[in-house]
Parts: C-alpha cells; structure tokens; sequence
C-alpha cells in the first residue's frame, strides 16, 4: 500500500473522495457484520483485513491534509474535529491489536468455551462495524464541512 500523500489534491476534490471511500468502507463494513451474524468469523476477519490498509491511508490522509487546513485556519472551531480524529488510534488499535488476539485465540478455544468466544467476537466485531460507520458519520457532518470553511479563508 501506497502511503504517500498528494498534496495537489485540492481539499474540496479530497473530501469527495474521501466520502465515496466512506461508502465503499460501508458496503464492505456491511458484508463483515452479515459474515458475524451468520458466524463465520474467519470470513469477518478476512473481509476486515482485506480492508485494513485502505482504512489506515484514509485516516493518515484525513489527519495530514484536512486537520492540517482546520488547525491553520479554523483553530478555534477545531475541539470537535480533534475528538474525532483521534478515534482514529481506536480503529488502528483494533486493526493492529483486537484482530490478531482474535484470530489467536479462535483456534484455542474449545467447545463450550467457543460458543461464549464466538458471541464475544461477534460483539466486538459488531461494535467495530457500527464504531466506524458512525465516526464516517461526524467525518462528514463535522470535520469536512468545517475543512471546506477553512480551505476558503
């Protein structure tokens, strides 16, 4: 995966398309919560790997180029934006940390003790998809409309 940053991308053109990443993210974040409900988490956690580099550039981009306009000229307004880029280290936790303890310790578990693992995950996975989806949400309610003010003054 490409890190790099194009920072020629006007913050307008950014902010499209980084709201048509928030959907394909949904449809893809959509199909992780069917494969938990119906159990196969192996797929869950597939489906969430397979996602996981794009999610991480999306939140660097967001942090380097829209933060960097809203803390240059829209300081003051910028509490609720900070909060939710900040969400991005809990989504970078999960990625990094939850999903490989998960996938350790599904193989380790056994009858009983896998049903209540089984329904732990499920819980945690669920809670991932709905996390993230509405931290797509204050994105664009909060942080891009105030990144398009900024990029204006």
């Amino acid at each position: 995966m490409d890190y790099k940053i194009n920072f020629n991308e006007s913050i307008p053109q950014m902010i499209s398309r980084l709201k048509e990443e928030h959907v394909e993210f949904r449809s893809t974040l959509n199909q992780v919560t069917k494969y938990s409900d119906e159990n196969n988490i192996n797929k869950a956690i597939e489906t969430i790997h397979v996602m996981s580099e794009s999610i991480i550039k999306h939140a660097v981009e967001e942090e380097a180029r829209i933060m960097r306009v809203i803390m240059h000229n829209a300081k003051e307004e910028s509490t609720d934006s900070i909060k939710i880029m900040q969400e991005h280290n809990g989504v970078v936790d999960f990625l990094k940390y939850t999903i490989p303890n998960i996938e350790n310790n599904l193989y380790q578990q056994q009858n009983e003790q896998e049903k209540q693992y089984q329904h732990k995950v499920q819980k945690e996975i669920n809670d991932f998809v709905t996390n993230l989806k509405n931290h797509f949400e204050e994105e664009e309610q909060i942080v891009f409309p105030l990144a398009l003010k900024a990029d204006l003054k």
